[in-house]
């Protein structure tokens, strides 16, 4: 009876170490979001953030108090709720839209704005690489006073 007991005993131990394990990469993973690929604290991201930024600048101004172009201004959008800016014509989805503009929410639009909202007017079709979406978010919450 004692052989089994121990085998038993070291199978139940195997099987809690696993789970701890599991739940340990699990609570990491959670913890990981991609736009800490490029903080506000990186100026290596920040840089490489305003120059991806610059095909953003095509529609949309980066300068505080810069009127709107075919896009919103991007000066303070880090936070600012969705579909805010006065005298802009928003698209019916976005001028509808709950909620902020977050570090997770521009991550998720900026990689696929069609499939973020879907109606959305803007042409754009994604940023696939979420390296180069921190770096520009965290270049984005630069944009600040």
């Amino acid at each position: 009876m004692g052989q089994p007991d121990r085998t038993l005993r070291s199978r139940r131990t195997a099987i809690a170490a696993a789970v701890v394990g599991l739940c340990l990469a699990g609570l990491a993973i959670a913890a990981w979001q991609p736009w800490h690929a490029g903080s506000v604290e990186d100026p290596a991201a920040v840089s490489s953030g305003r120059a991806l930024a610059q095909a953003c600048a095509v529609c949309h101004a980066l300068e505080r108090g810069a009127p709107p172009r075919v896009g919103p201004p991007l000066w303070g959008v880090v936070g600012r709720p969705v579909g805010s800016v006065d005298g802009f014509g928003y698209s019916h989805t976005l001028a509808t839209a709950e909620g902020s503009w977050t570090p997770e929410r521009l991550d998720h639009f900026l990689a696929n704005p069609a499939a973020a909202l879907p109606g959305n007017a803007m042409t754009f079709v994604g940023m696939a690489d979420a390296d180069d979406r921190a770096r520009v978010i965290a270049f984005l919450r630069t944009l600040s006073d």
